[in-house]
């Protein structure tokens, strides 16, 4: 009787049910699940507390879940939520559709046939480093690069969109062309690491001779050394001293506030924090020439190459990276080693090797060489780990391993066009996808990761039963996956039309490459980025610095907006399509050309899609139209 009563007790409400009354934690499951900008902006439509929610914590889950493999810059104020989906969103989908512009950035030459020029006769190598902070309520991209002994900066201020130049001639300070070129270049990205007072940002710069500073990256001082970094204060040559010749590379820990610095025989290491550092006063120098500025010493300065059984083990250092807080990850130029990890303990530096790699390694007398290195962090994957190291080998393959696995690798990348083309430089963008620069062209490879992407753009478009379009030409003969005619999508039963699952595909989604306007005898040096959800990309060229940009996140930039260089504008890139990306076993099966894709010029799209019988076609072409 009881249990009647109280059945009886029970009643519907009255009134209707609204998505307002739902919980808060509920939105937070929804808004995971909503796989387009356009489905949460279609919600925040609906009513104004929705709206406002959604400005608050929509936009930064959406962004959050989307792309979750991307080390986002910070926002300013919840509002910049909404325009940090909009951008990331536009620019995977331009990257997708291969809808990307480049600036090219080089000197003013001096044409006056009668006036000497005093500089080298080959163009010097751009070495180009970049980083965005927020700078009180002005965020700002930092960029900051050196061509032969001079260096250049812009600071970028994004959000009003205009640009600071900055030079500094390496002949005012005393630097010889070609003997003092910059070599390497690494922009202080924390700045409690700065020396002395002021919030300028400062660089790290090495050269040739085997200079070391600190360096403003101020309007008032730009270029001005601040701080020396001198090699070990014990007799150079000494056993086991590596002396500090040409700087090679730069790197920061920035857990433990140290600097490494590869020449081409060692590592020397330095300590940035500054209750640790000891500074030494500069030496006065005679007459009216200044002072020069207070320098440190390196704390610990290794010899890598094997001086005790009287032969070289390799013949130079490439590139290091920290690939966690206390190992340094070291490339080298024709070694029996060519990828060696330093670890250091209290007790010491500990040196270790990783597995050899392919059937050539164990052959005592096959050298090779590592050319780039990259830590990757894989810690947003399923059991990732965060110290995975992408590495460029000069057979043409670009390598992955997870250091805590004792295979000696887990994916193997390879250009299935340019096979056994070596690699300059690397960059990733999040976990989607990897730019290689090409060591003999301007050229960019671009590769997927093949890991689970969370945002696709084509999810936002209409269904439909057809094929993407146009099919790809890979160089490797492939047949194209084939699934049942579905027209549409059936969410209930979990379907996707035939369209959405292809788009989906890797055979539909091939990797690419793409020739920067430049000179073709030069090569690509450098790759940089001021952060993963930046839309540029810089590529520092032979005499030139490339600026690549999607065509959706394209700034209105002056065409010269510095006296020393000449900005050439939304130069069109034309691409080929490489297949898959992964290492043929058998090379033979690359035997086709790709065909070369130029995009169409703004008057041609302008008009075709003004026919409406082509704007649809348009919208779902894979390529950029």
């Amino acid at each position: 009787m009881e249990s009647i009563e109280s059945l009886g007790s029970l009643s519907l409400s009255d009134t209707n049910p609204s998505l307002v009354a739902l919980p808060e934690d509920i939105f937070y499951i929804v808004f995971t699940y909503l796989d387009t900008a356009k489905s949460v902006a279609s919600l925040a439509a609906t009513c104004r507390s929705l709206y406002n929610f959604i400005r608050n914590t929509g936009w930064r889950v959406f962004v959050a879940t989307r792309f979750e493999s991307f080390s986002l810059s910070k926002v300013a104020s919840q509002d910049e939520w909404r325009e940090r989906a909009r951008s990331l969103t536009s620019q995977s989908r331009d990257w997708d559709r291969r809808a990307l512009v480049a600036d090219i950035l080089e000197p003013r030459t001096n044409n006056h046939p009668r006036r000497p020029r005093f500089s080298q006769s080959i163009p010097s190598s751009f070495i180009v480093d970049a980083h965005h902070r927020c700078h009180g309520n002005d965020p700002q991209d930092l960029i900051f690069w050196g061509a032969g002994e001079d260096v250049h900066g812009i600071i970028r201020h994004t959000k009003s969109a205009a640009d600071e130049w900055f030079n500094s001639k390496g002949t005012s300070a005393g630097h010889r062309s070609g003997i003092d070129d910059v070599t390497a270049v690494s922009i202080l990205k924390d700045s409690k690491y700065n020396y002395g007072r002021g919030d300028d940002p400062q660089v790290l710069v090495g050269r040739a001779s085997g200079q070391l500073h600190l360096v403003s990256m101020g309007a008032k001082n730009f270029g001005t050394p601040i701080l020396n970094c001198r090699g070990s204060n014990q007799s150079e040559g000494a056993d086991g001293i590596a002396s500090q010749t040409e700087i090679q590379a730069l790197d920061v820990n920035y857990r433990q506030g140290t600097l490494a610095a590869a020449t081409k025989q060692g590592i020397l290491t330095y300590t940035l924090a500054e209750s640790q550092r000891t500074v030494q006063n500069g030496v006065a120098k005679g007459g009216s020439a200044p002072k020069e500025p207070s320098y440190i010493w390196a704390d610990d300065n290794i010899q890598l190459r094997d001086f005790e059984r009287g032969q070289w083990n390799f013949d130079y250092i490439r590139s290091i990276k920290f690939v966690n807080e206390d190992t340094l990850a070291v490339s080298i130029s024709r070694g029996f080693n060519p990828i060696q990890y330093l670890k250091y303990t209290p007790t010491g530096v500990q040196v270790s090797y990783p597995p050899r790699i392919g059937l050539h390694d164990h052959d005592n007398n096959y050298m090779r060489t590592v050319r780039a290195i990259l830590p990757i962090d894989t810690r947003s994957l399923a059991s990732g780990s965060g110290n995975t190291l992408l590495s460029s080998w000069d057979d043409g393959t670009i390598r992955l391993q997870d250091l805590r696995s004792p295979s000696p690798v887990d994916k193997v990348f390879q250009d299935n066009f340019e096979i056994n083309a070596p690699v300059n430089a690397l960059l990733s963008r999040g976990l989607e996808r990897f730019v290689a620069g090409s060591a003999s062209s301007p050229l960019l490879k671009v590769f997927d990761f093949r890991w689970p992407k969370n945002y696709y753009h084509t999810e936002a478009l209409p269904c439909s039963g057809d094929i993407p379009y146009p099919l790809p030409r890979p160089p490797t003969l492939e047949c194209p996956p084939w699934l049942p005619h579905h027209s549409l999508c059936d969410h209930v039963a979990g379907l996707k039309c035939r369209w959405h699952v292809l788009s989906r595909h890797d055979f539909y989604r091939p990797n690419f490459n793409m020739w920067l306007p430049a000179n073709g005898a030069s090569s690509v040096y450098t790759l940089a980025s001021p952060s993963d959800d930046s839309p540029t990309i810089f590529a520092g060229l032979t005499g030139a610095l490339a600026e690549i940009t999607p065509q959706s996140s394209k700034r209105l930039s002056p065409a010269t907006g510095n006296s020393t260089y000449i900005r050439h504008i939304g130069q069109l890139v034309p691409f080929i399509e490489t297949g898959a990306g992964f290492e043929l076993e058998d090379v033979a099966r690359a035997q086709r050309m790709p065909e070369m894709h130029r995009p169409r010029s703004k008057v041609t799209k302008k008009y075709e899609r003004a026919l409406p019988e082509i704007k649809a076609w348009l919208k779902k072409c894979r390529f950029d139209s």
